[in-house]
């Protein structure tokens, strides 16, 4: 199975194939985006290029309370997102043992060391967030 990194969102622990991940980076200065959604922090320069950034968080309805500090740069079929998180935690491969998960942006979920961990799907996330290829 492929390698995953593993992301700290509020309280609750994600995972994210690492084919889609560009890099993780300080989250920054934003520029504010207006008559965008809840979920658009706004945009981030880096390196050059306008990056949107969104609050996954949101996204997800994950609990807590903690602010975002980094981003993770996403790429899905040519398109770039920042996606806020608190904490990246590992980079590792996932165990065989992944259920299916009844959440939207999820493809399954396992237990980790106890903690429930969610797989993202990035297909599904671009898409709800409107930012699939045309």
């Amino acid at each position: 199975m492929s390698d995953h990194v593993r992301l700290r969102v509020g309280s609750e622990l994600y995972a994210m194939p690492i084919e889609n991940v560009l890099e993780v980076a300080e989250l920054g200065e934003l520029s504010a985006v207006p008559g965008a959604e809840a979920v658009v922090l706004g945009v981030r320069n880096l390196h050059g290029q306008v990056l949107p950034v969104f609050d996954l968080a949101q996204v997800l309805a994950s609990a807590g309370d903690a602010t975002a500090r980094r981003i993770v740069v996403t790429e899905h079929a040519g398109r770039l997102a920042g996606l806020a998180v608190d904490e990246v935690t590992d980079v590792s491969p996932l165990p065989a043992a992944i259920e299916e998960a009844d959440a939207e942006y999820l493809s399954g979920a396992l237990l980790e060391d106890g903690r429930l961990l969610g797989i993202i799907d990035v297909d599904r996330l671009f898409d709800g967030l409107g930012w699939s290829r045309a």
